[in-house]
């Protein structure tokens, strides 16, 4: 992709930097981090809160989190190699891999190929009877095996889109059938020492020093409590990997068309192409398909005891999003929305105005009773917004420039103040933000 949309994009990332930097402060998340990158470029990336409450230790954008079922994509990546190796076939049933892969109560299991496992439309059930989330104690391999043999398919195949952690457990098995490796030796040697990833671990690092702490939903009357680390054990090429932004960014990137790691083109498109949909969810091979606006996606989310996370690409614009949070009610499908809709923004808007440096002191939150506003730079442009909003954009305003200091609103937002002038001042050093009949005050946190 071209140098000129990773600078169209960067323009806006200071509302973004100052918007997630308030929505973390304002939702009482611990812990955020964000990375945006276009092809090879990461264009921002940014850690906000704590990675742990109790010790205060930031949160960096290479704070490893528990990604969950980010792990699909990954255990899909590694079936789709074995493929391109002659291993394995995508229509190939799973009982012809795994001869214990069979009940006599379940006659769905024989037709069950591993491309419906990756899809979701094996019809197998979602997460068994171990309760492991519930109790902490996910199942070893013999519980997987004695679940088979008692019949886990909940519909025959093909006939429903049903999301399964389940299926993707049996993918992890597959891939140890194949290659005689244990799944976490498998995607360690073929894909993450190849590409670097350093703080991509598929269960629970050994050094935890560097990794989250999970906390529980926020209460209007009770604090946040920390939530223990469990190991997914079997369930690992379902939902037991750990990584960062910057780990995660480098992932998305190895999978642009173009990029030549991991996969060839044409295994690619064919992980990344719509497979399977049903109803209101849309998937490809291992990856979910989004759409934000007239913007598609293709990648995933993950929620794990503590952790919630989104992440995507975008092949048209070769554009990578990722927003890992360590709060079980973290907002990270929101923020990542939020942020596609203000990118979408620089993408349509050259913010080409004739700003100087003389804003740069006034720019920030301003807050009165009935709002907190974020008035920013983006790019030559003074934009400005309702710092509250889950939907940045809805109250997105780009002002005309009147003088240095005075500027006009448009007339884009009609119940707003459309065509009128506002300006800033100082008053005994602190800046604010008045208009006729009013003022506004920085708002600090």
């Amino acid at each position: 992709m071209s140098s000129s949309t990773a600078e169209k994009l960067a323009r806006i990332t200071g509302v973004i930097d100052k918007w997630i930097d308030y929505q973390t402060y304002i939702r009482e998340i611990p812990g955020v981090a964000i990375g945006i990158s276009v092809g090879t470029d990461t264009i921002f990336s940014r850690g906000y809160g704590h990675a742990n409450l109790e010790t205060r230790m930031p949160v960096t954008t290479g704070t490893q989190f528990r990604i969950a079922s980010h792990s699909k994509v990954f255990t899909a990546t590694a079936i789709m190699q074995l493929v391109a190796d002659g291993l394995l076939r995508l229509d190939d049933k799973v009982s012809d891999r795994l001869p214990w892969f069979r009940s006599d109560d379940d006659e769905n299991l024989e037709h069950i190929t591993i491309r419906q496992l990756l899809t979701h439309s094996s019809g197998l059930i979602r997460d068994g009877d171990t309760g492991h989330w519930s109790n902490d104690r996910f199942p070893d391999l013999p519980e997987i095996v004695r679940q088979v043999a008692g019949g886990p398919s909940v519909f025959f195949s093909n006939e429903h889109l049903k999301y399964s952690n389940f299926a993707y457990t049996i993918a992890g098995q597959i891939i140890e059938a194949v290659t005689g490796a244990s799944y976490e030796e498998q995607v360690s040697g073929a894909i993450l020492d190849p590409l670097g990833l350093a703080s991509t671990t598929p269960d629970l690092p050994d050094d935890m020093s560097l990794h989250a702490v999970g906390y529980t939903k926020r209460f209007p009357d009770r604090p946040r409590s920390p939530l223990a680390h469990v190991p997914a054990r079997v369930m690992n090429s379902a939902t037991g990997f750990s990584s960062s932004v910057d780990d995660l960014l480098r992932w998305y990137q190895a999978h642009l068309i173009g990029s030549g790691l991991l996969l060839n083109d044409w295994d690619k498109r064919e992980m990344q192409r719509l497979q399977y949909e049903d109803r209101t969810f849309r998937w490809g091979i291992g990856f979910e398909h989004s759409k934000v606006g007239d913007l598609a996606f293709v990648g995933h989310g993950g929620g794990y005891p503590g952790f919630i996370t989104f992440s995507s690409v975008n092949q048209e614009h070769q554009l990578t999003i990722v927003v890992l949070t360590n709060a079980i009610d973290g907002p990270a499908g929101i923020f990542f929305e939020g942020i596609v809709k203000l990118l979408t923004k620089a993408l349509s808007d050259d913010f080409d105005g004739d700003l100087d440096e003389t804003i740069d002191r006034f720019a920030g939150f301003y807050a009165d009773r009935w709002q907190v506003a974020l008035v920013e730079r983006a790019g030559g442009t003074l934009v400005s917004m309702n710092a509250d909003s889950a939907d940045p954009t809805v109250t997105f305003e780009a002002h005309e420039k009147v003088d240095d200091l005075r500027f006009r609103a448009p007339i884009t937002l009609a119940i707003s103040t459309p065509g009128e002038e506002f300006w800033f001042e100082e008053l005994d050093g602190e800046p604010r933000l008045a208009y006729p009949g009013g003022f506004t005050e920085p708002f600090h946190f």
